[in-house]
């Protein structure tokens, strides 16, 4: 056995020194993702390092409440010591007077359980704030006094924003008199290529800079979000033709004017306040939803400064220009802030999509965006809620971009892709259709929602789903009113709305609502405006149930950061097949639902390569268990959903290539009771004896050439109709692995929990088994394992 080992370990070093290292953006995301991650810790430690006996940080309210804002909002929870004296020194600071003082208490307050235990502060504190505004619109140091400027506007905006999220109701004049301060001092024509920006003064008689362009940007975005008109008689008219609203104009002018001079390096406009503005460009990136500005991708860029910056013996960052920067307690906070919740991750890629100007390359008209905040505020109302993470965010994806730059991996920044609109989509063609194929095959969800009742768009995205699917496999088929959807998030059991799916796998991949639900996710505020008449509140408070429903679903609530998305499976190239040492396996074909996770197969000859250096085949065969050529293959793989039978003909063959030296590798799909029911009584017929448990101590579970399985994490749906569907109980420890022997080795491994569906990445949370980590891990033992037998036996 032991030489056998190491003729396995020789062939597997071969095959690594094989295998061309990836230069690629995700191995670049893999290296950026742990620097951020050691980044924040050290700046947390430096922040923690620093308080002082009595909890503070430093004599100015401002300063206490910054370093407390930032270290909330990179992950320390609300019991953490530093944070209990934290917000105690907070209240034992006097009624502070000065703007920032004010806001970034508020802020710093809610950052904390969601400021609950600080309402009563937080509403008196954003009373004084409203009661500061000047009448133009904006805000100054102090209550006495004239003038006003950006910096002070843009910070009473974010403590606004915060006590109206706390329960506290801004006026919804002060909202109005700050937007038009901020579109009163725009700079620069709004039509213009190179965008508007805006400067510290009041008034547009000064040039631009970069932090008070992304401050005007950030705060048009919070101001749109609470300026909602209700309709009289409580009855939205979605679709009434309107003119652009003036306030997005502003919004996209200003990041044409960032784009067109961005910088992480520096203030564009201004040699000062570097870590100030790259703040405020975290802010602006994730609240208009960009992951780029002009062709800069601002996280990855801003991040990868930072890291660099960084000082390596204490962790902070320490500015020499003149100004509050030279403080590393303001600096590490800024700093911290840009990387923690820049971090957040992506929940939902709205797809910009349509006919294009071919002089700008944007699309002819905004059919794609036409209720522009809906995605915002269905992922703003998931924000925090239970067993959701306490940030996520959302993204504008140009889909004619994505797809020459990144292809599928660009999509894969986010585990659900939206479209929707009025107009048929019948641009998405040619290599769009594909990625979009590639997309959902890779586990991704896709999620398109009817504007304005529009027949056209319906139409449309059937011949969509026709043009991805043109064999016929796959089409839209009404959900019934059983389907896990409506018990994802939210029980919506009395007549839930209608949706139509396409069924990959084992879950719904594609979603469409025939409805406009984008709509009501328009309307939606946090802090719901008084009066808003009942029945509009019931259909807002429905659609927003959905599409959190939907996500749940489509997430099973599990996110990755933004530099955490998932590989891209690679097509293998022509050299691979011809590749020596490669790994060959055949998928056994049934009545049973044989090909349920039908990219499942690829996923784990992928993960091989990756994760081992065993080269795979290119190419899967799928054969039937008669088929002599089955011979040809040491390892079977096979999996299912329903019952199924093999005839007499088929289980001799059968017998005899796992007599031979075969092994076959199976799994229940979901723990399908009707597949696991049929797969034992098919052993039973083939060999006359039953499947039993392979214990814990067979080197399969501990093998030294592949993973320590002997703990691994089995999803167990609780069967329980008052319970979310995502209510589901996990169990930490061995898998359950069955088999049969022969001749003293395993020639069936059976698992009647899922492994296929996990590894196909489309599993849901009701369905029993793996994750897919461990899916990954169990699934490349069995195959090491088998890889193992098969150099046994050639070299006896």
């Amino acid at each position: 056995m032991m030489r056998c080992v190491l003729v396995v370990r020789c062939v597997l070093t071969f095959l690594v020194f094989t295998v061309v290292l990836s230069t690629s953006a995700r191995a670049n995301d893999a290296e950026l993702r742990a620097g951020v991650k050691r980044a924040i810790e050290r700046a947390q430690e430096y922040l923690v390092s620093q308080q002082l006996p009595n909890g503070a940080w430093s004599e100015r309210l401002g300063v206490n409440a910054l370093v407390m804002l930032a270290l909330a909002n990179s992950g320390l929870e609300s019991d953490h010591p530093t944070i209990v004296s934290g917000l105690k020194a907070l209240r034992d600071f006097e009624v502070p007077d000065e703007t920032y003082d004010i806001s970034l208490t508020i802020m710093a307050y809610a950052a904390v359980d969601g400021g609950k235990a600080n309402a009563g502060r937080i509403s008196a504190l954003a009373q004084a704030l409203e009661e500061r505004q000047r009448p133009g619109g904006g805000w100054h140091y102090k209550k006495a006094g004239n003038g006003s400027d950006n910096s002070c506007t843009q910070y009473a905006i974010l403590g606004l924003r915060e006590a109206a999220h706390a329960g506290y109701t801004v006026d919804r004049s002060t909202w109005r008199k700050a937007q038009d301060h901020w579109l009163r001092g725009q700079i620069g024509s709004r039509d213009s290529v190179t965008g508007a920006g805006w400067q510290y003064g009041a008034l547009p008689d000064g040039p631009a800079s970069g932090s008070m362009t992304v401050a005007g940007i950030g705060s048009l975005v919070i101001i749109d979000s609470f300026l909602k008109d209700d309709p009289d008689d409580g009855e939205l008219d979605c679709c009434a033709s309107s003119e652009e609203k003036e306030i997005q104009k502003a919004i996209d002018a200003g990041v044409r004017w960032l784009g067109s001079r961005f910088s992480v390096r520096s203030n564009p406009g201004d040699g000062n306040w570097l870590l100030y503005y790259l703040y405020g460009l975290e802010r602006a990136g994730r609240l208009s939803g960009r992951r780029f500005f002009g062709d800069h991708d601002w996280y990855r860029e801003g991040a990868d400064f930072l890291i660099r910056e960084q000082m390596a013996g204490t962790g902070e960052w320490r500015r020499t220009s003149p100004g509050f920067e030279s403080d590393p307690l303001l600096s590490t906070s800024f700093a911290l802030l840009f990387l923690s919740k820049g971090l957040a991750p992506v929940l939902i890629n709205k797809l910009k999509y349509g006919p294009r100007d071919p002089s700008t390359g944007e699309p002819l008209n905004e059919d794609w965006n036409k209720h522009s905040n809906d995605v915002r505020n269905l992922v703003n109302f998931i924000s925090g809620r239970d067993k959701w993470p306490a940030l996520v965010t959302w993204q504008v994806l140009d889909f004619d971009k994505a797809v020459q730059d990144d292809g599928v991996q660009s999509l894969l920044q986010a585990p659900v892709q939206m479209i929707s609109g009025v107009n048929p989509p019948t641009s998405i063609q040619g290599q769009q259709v594909e990625v979009l194929r590639d997309y959902i095959a890779q586990g991704g969800f896709l999620l398109a929602v009817q504007n304005c009742e529009s027949d056209e768009f319906e139409q449309g995205f059937h011949d969509l789903i026709k043009r991805m699917f043109p064999t016929g496999e796959f089409r839209l088929r009404k959900l019934p009113d059983t389907h896990d959807i409506y018990r994802s998030e939210f029980l919506i059991t009395e007549n839930p709305p209608e949706l139509w799916g396409v069924d990959v796998g084992c879950r719904t991949a594609i979603v469409y609502a025939p409805f406009d639900h984008g709509c009501r996710w328009e309307h939606w505020i946090k802090s719901e405006p008084r009066g808003r008449a009942p029945q509009l509140k019931a259909a807002i408070g429905r659609s927003m149930q959905l599409g959190t429903n939907i996500v749940a679903y489509a997430t099973n609530r599990e996110v990755h950061d933004k530099l955490d998305a998932p590989d891209a499976i690679q097509v293998d190239d022509e050299e691979s097949l011809n590749a020596r040492g490669t790994v060959r396996m055949a998928q056994l074909r049934h009545t049973g639902g044989w090909d349920t996770a039908r990219h499942a197969a690829r996923h784990l000859l992928d993960a091989l390569e990756e994760k081992v250096g065993l080269r795979p085949a290119a190419q899967i065969a799928s054969l039937t268990a008669s088929d002599p050529t089955i011979l040809d293959f040491p390892l079977l793989y096979m999996h299912g959903r329903q019952t199924f039978s093999y005839s007499p003909a088929e289980r001799e063959q059968l017998k005899a290539h796992l007599e031979n030296g075969g092994l076959l590798f199976a799994d229940a799909c979901c723990g399908a009771q009707a597949f696991d029911t049929a797969f034992r009584q098919m052993v039973e017929q083939t060999f006359g004896r039953p499947l039993e448990r392979i214990p814990v101590t067979h080197e399969l579970f501990h093998s030294e050439w592949g993973n320590d399985i002997r703990q691994v994490q089995r999803r167990l749906p609780r069967n329980d109709n008052a319970s979310s569907v995502l209510d589901t109980d996990f169990s930490i420890g061995e898998p359950i692995l069955e088999g049969l022997m022969i001749d003293g080795r395993i020639a069936i491994v059976y698992s009647k929990y899922d492994i296929s569906c996990a590894l196909e990445r489309q599993a849901t949370a009701a369905c029993a088994g793996y994750t897919t980590e461990d899916a990954t891990r169990i699934a490349i033992n069995v195959v090491l394992y088998s890889f193992l037998q098969n150099v046994q036996n050639t070299s006896r």
